[in-house]
C-alpha cells in the first residue's frame, strides 16, 4: 500500500492519503477536486500505511484545511514547513519497514 502526499493547485493544499493503486487513486482525486492534483512523493509501505497516515493526520491537525468537495476532501492540509518533517517521518518509517521485511 502507498502512503502519498498530493499537492492541489486550487486552493493550494497538500493531501496525505493511502491507496493500493497510486495512479488510479490520484486520477480519482483529480477528477473530483478543483485544480490539478500532483503527487509530491509516495512511499510503498509493506505494512502500517493506515496507521502511519492516521499518525500524520493527528500530528499535523493544526494545519488541517479540508476542501468543500471531492474525493478525500477531509485529508487536506495547509502547506508549510511541517511538510518537510512529515515527508522525513514517512520516509524513515517506510525504510524501517522494508528493513524489517528483508
Amino acid at each position: 500500500m502507498y502512503l502519498y502526499f498530493i499537492t492541489s493547485t486550487r486552493p493550494y493544499r497538500v493531501k496525505i492519503g493511502i491507496g493500493n493503486q497510486l495512479k488510479r487513486r490520484v486520477s480519482q482525486v483529480d477528477k473530483t477536486t478543483k485544480g490539478q492534483q500532483r503527487v509530491l512523493i509516495a512511499f510503498d509501505m509493506p505494512f502500517g500505511a493506515r496507521s502511519t497516515e492516521t499518525m500524520l493526520h493527528r500530528r499535523y491537525n493544526r494545519y488541517h484545511a479540508p476542501l468543500r468537495f471531492g474525493s478525500g476532501r477531509t485529508e487536506y492540509f495547509k502547506p508549510g514547513l511541517w511538510l518537510l518533517e512529515a515527508v522525513v517521518i514517512a520516509g524513515l518509517i517506510s525504510t524501517w519497514q522494508w528493513a524489517c521485511v528483508w
